[in-house]
This record gives C-alpha cells, sequence and structure tokens, in this order.
C-alpha cells in the first residue's frame, strides 16, 4: 500500500483525451465483439426471471423516457435503463469479464450505461466504442490495483469497480474534462457496493449488482456534468477507495503504461455458461472426457485442485440453477456427463438428474496454497480422477479456453451469439446484428438492435 498523489486527475486525463483516431484497430475491434457479446447475453437473458422482476419494478415506479429496455416496448430514464438493461446481461453467467479483476464483468456494467446514455445523446458509433473503452480502462485498472484482496474481503468488483468504470465511460461520452471526470469517479466510488455474501443461498441479487454500477455511473456523470462535486483523489486518498476496498492495493497499476495497452485487451469471454472461476475445472474434465472412455460407475471420486476464489464454489447438490452455476461439482460432472456446459443445458429437470448427482457427490473440490499464490496470472486447476480400479488420471489446465492468452476465435464467439440471439430475435435478425456490429460503420442505428425483440 502506498501514496501516489494525483492517481485520479492523472487516470480522468488520459480518459478525457481519449479519441478515437488514437485507438488501434485491434483494440477497436476487440470492443465491438465486447458489444456483441453483450447483446447477446442480454438477448437471451430477458427470458430471466430476475430481468422480468426488475422490469416491472420500473414500470412500478416510472421513469422519463429517454431510453429503451431490453424486453420493454416503452422507455425509461437512463438510470433506470442502465440498471434493467445490466442486470438482463448479467442474468444467466454468459457475459464477459476481466482476466486480472477478479470478479469484474465489464460488459454486463460498462456498456448499458453507455447505450443508454448515448441513445438519449443521439452519440455516434465511434463515440460509443471509445467511452467503452474508456469503462473498461478505469475498471479493469482499478480491479487490478486492488485485487485479490478485494475479493477476499468479500467484495465483488461488479458491483464495486465497475460503478468506476461505467462512471468514466459516461463522463467520456458527455465530452467532460479531466476535474468534472474525476467528480463523477468521486461520485461513484462513494455510491460503489457489493458483496459476495449471494454466494450462500444463491440469490437474485449478485445480478443488482452489475444493474446498479450501470445506474451509479450514468447519475455521477451527469452529476458531474451539472457540477456537483466529488473528491478528485477518490482512488488515492487516505480514506478514498483503494484504501476502503482492499488491505493490499498497487496505486501504479491504475496510472502504469497509460495508452500502451488497453484493459479491454485482457478482457476474456465465457466458453461455458457458469462462474469464471470454474473454468479450469470444467476444460480439464473435458480434455480427459476426449482422451479416456470411463463410465461413470468406475469413477471412485474427482479432486479439483484450484485456487481460493475457485476453492469456495464446493456445494456439491444446488437447489437452483443459479447456485448451480456456482458450484464445481456440479458443472465438473454435467461437463464428464454431457460434453458441455452450455446455456441451454441448465433447466429445471438437469437439478434433479441422478447422474449428475450421484456424479457430483464424488468431486471433491480443495484449496491448493501454491496455486493460490500463482491468482489471478494463472487460474489454475488441476483434477483428479480415481477409478475404483486404482488407476488415476490427471489432467492440469493453467490457462482456460476464452482467457486473452487462450482465446476464442471470432467465428466461435459470433456462434456464440447467433446460439443465444437467435430464438429471441430469428437466424437471419441474428446474423444481420454480427455484420452490424462487426462493421466499421454499422448500417442500422445501433440503439434499434435493443428493440429487436
Amino acid at each position: 500500500m502506498q501514496y501516489e498523489e494525483k492517481t485520479t486527475l492523472i487516470i480522468c486525463e488520459f480518459i478525457s483525451h481519449l479519441k478515437y483516431e488514437n485507438i488501434s484497430y485491434p483494440v477497436i475491434e476487440k470492443t465491438r465483439i465486447c458489444l456483441l457479446d453483450y447483446l447477446g447475453a442480454s438477448f437471451v437473458g430477458m427470458q430471466s426471471q430476475e430481468a422480468a422482476l426488475v422490469r416491472e419494478y420500473v414500470r412500478t415506479i416510472g421513469g422519463k423516457p429517454q431510453s429503451s429496455v431490453f424486453g420493454m416496448a416503452e422507455k425509461t430514464s437512463m438510470p433506470l435503463a442502465a440498471q434493467v438493461n445490466g442486470v438482463t446481461c448479467h442474468a444467466y453467467e454468459l457475459d464477459d469479464a476481466h482476466r486480472y479483476a477478479t470478479g469484474l464483468h465489464p460488459g454486463a456494467t460498462i456498456i448499458p450505461a453507455v447505450l443508454a446514455l448515448g441513445e438519449h445523446l443521439s452519440s455516434s458509433w465511434h463515440d460509443l466504442l471509445v467511452a467503452i473503452v474508456a469503462g473498461y480502462e478505469m475498471a479493469g485498472r482499478v480491479g487490478r490495483a486492488i485485487n485479490p484482496s478485494h475479493r477476499y474481503r468479500g467484495f465483488h468488483s461488479t458491483g464495486t469497480v465497475a460503478s468506476l468504470g461505467a462512471a468514466a465511460a459516461c463522463s467520456r461520452l458527455l465530452g467532460l474534462g479531466a476535474e468534472k471526470t474525476a467528480w463523477a469517479a468521486g461520485i461513484a466510488g462513494s455510491s460503489a457496493g457489493g458483496i459476495f455474501a449471494f454466494l450462500a443461498e444463491g440469490s437474485m441479487n449478485k445480478l443488482l449488482h452489475a444493474g446498479s454500477a450501470a445506474l451509479n455511473g450514468v447519475n455521477a456523470a451527469l452529476l458531474a456534468q451539472k457540477g456537483f462535486t466529488g473528491p478528485t483523489s477518490v482512488l488515492e486518498g487516505k480514506e478514498g477507495f483503494c484504501r476502503a476496498f482492499s488491505d493490499d492495493y498497487d496505486l501504479q497499476k491504475i496510472t502504469r503504461a497509460l495508452g500502451g495497452r488497453y484493459e479491454i485487451e485482457d478482457t476474456y469471454f465465457k466458453r461455458h455458461a457458469s462462474c469464471g472461476q470454474a473454468f479450469g475445472a470444467i476444460d480439464a474434465i473435458l480434455e480427459m472426457r476426449e482422451e479416456i472412455k470411463v463410465d461413470q460407475s468406475e469413477i471412485r471420486r474427482i479432486t479439483v485442485y484450484t485456487f481460493r476464489a475457485a476453492a469456495v464454489l464446493d456445494q456439491k447438490q444446488p437447489d437452483t440453477i443459479r447456485r448451480a452455476k456456482f458450484s464445481i461439482p456440479f458443472v465438473t460432472a454435467l461437463a464428464l456427463l454431457k460434453g458441455r456446459v452450455g446455456h441451454f443445458d441448465f433447466t429445471t429437470a438437469l437439478l434433479q438428474d441422478s447422474d449428475i448427482i450421484a456424479l457430483a457427490d464424488k468431486v471433491e473440490v480443495l484449496e491448493d496454497e501454491g496455486i493460490s499464490s500463482n491468482f489471478p496470472e494463472k487460474r489454475t486447476a488441476v483434477v483428479t480422477l480415481e477409478l475404483l480400479d486404482g488407476t488415476i488420471v490427471s489432467r492440469k489446465v493453467d490457462i482456460p479456453r476464452g482467457m486473452p492468452e487462450n482465446p476464442l476465435s471470432t467465428e466461435e464467439l459470433t456462434d456464440k451469439f447467433t446460439e443465444l440471439s437467435s430464438s429471441m430475435v430469428g437466424l437471419k435478425r441474428s446474423k444481420w446484428i454480427v455484420k452490424c456490429v462487426l462493421s466499421d460503420e454499422p448500417e442500422e442505428n445501433i440503439y434499434s438492435l435493443m428493440s429487436s425483440v
């Protein structure tokens, strides 16, 4: 821990001067993929109970018709639209996440804030992309600086760090200068919150972390625009964000090499519809499944050795789909028996599948301190399968598929989008959206894509 003078103003100065022409083409391409992934998760997320409840809440309290909402014919206010759409995107654990900022889901927080504000402002395609890059930059850098201590203290970066990211993105979209961008960060930092208590019961409020961060970001930037001040030392202050939320932070990670690399480059995409901390174990089991053929009746036990943030996902018999997605025993059993852990695999009937229940009961999840010491640089899982005849098979995965170092291809990501969205908008419309979002200049207004359903 240390005091670095003007950390907040340095990064806000960078964000306020960020321009489309100064961002490399590969970064812009990655940003468009992030937007496509956001839309795919949101189209299917409209079907969730949680999204429906938040839509009903918004209808109850009302809002000035400014911005579109997934699943609603009517518009609502910018902050409320951002909130609903954040919950919608995050509903099924399909949205992107940050490689090093533990627990940060930037797509479900920053993009709904940008689209809600941008629609009302009639912002251009290029301005939207720049704002998204700016938001990922703030959230990713702060998330790196305070994690993994932040997570170990029980905080969820999607509710905390992403509030700052959404505020930065909206500030850039509004064209705020460095000081007002810092005010917005200060306001958002004071509004930030989100704890991992949801894990115990699989409660819905995890999704509200994403929605609230998006709402906080819109509110903070609009208030700062009007002249409402926030602390311009919110990050580095002795009673500031980093010290409040982490026991071990590095402020230099927030300002080091600004413009030399972008945090959006360290975004990873989900191959599996589960908590990302389970991906190493899932990938290891899928590798085993390809290489050896074994009947589940021959299995004595499966042991997963992994890092601390993953080892807590050890519930053997989840009673809801949400809890199942945060159960390494369950998703490991699903992967071995079905060969995939996709969105459409998770049904109420799956929770009662006797074969999966029996196999999940044989899975032990243990923290390995050596593995934990290398987190988040590596997201290691060592999976050992022991058969009744004494045979032992083991697989180790350090970098799961979808991570920047082991990426999914553009084709795989567009296939993911099509699979998720086509049931809602139809295959033809789904392919048209892919073409629009991945184009330098979309042939259709980006905001109209949200009202495709």
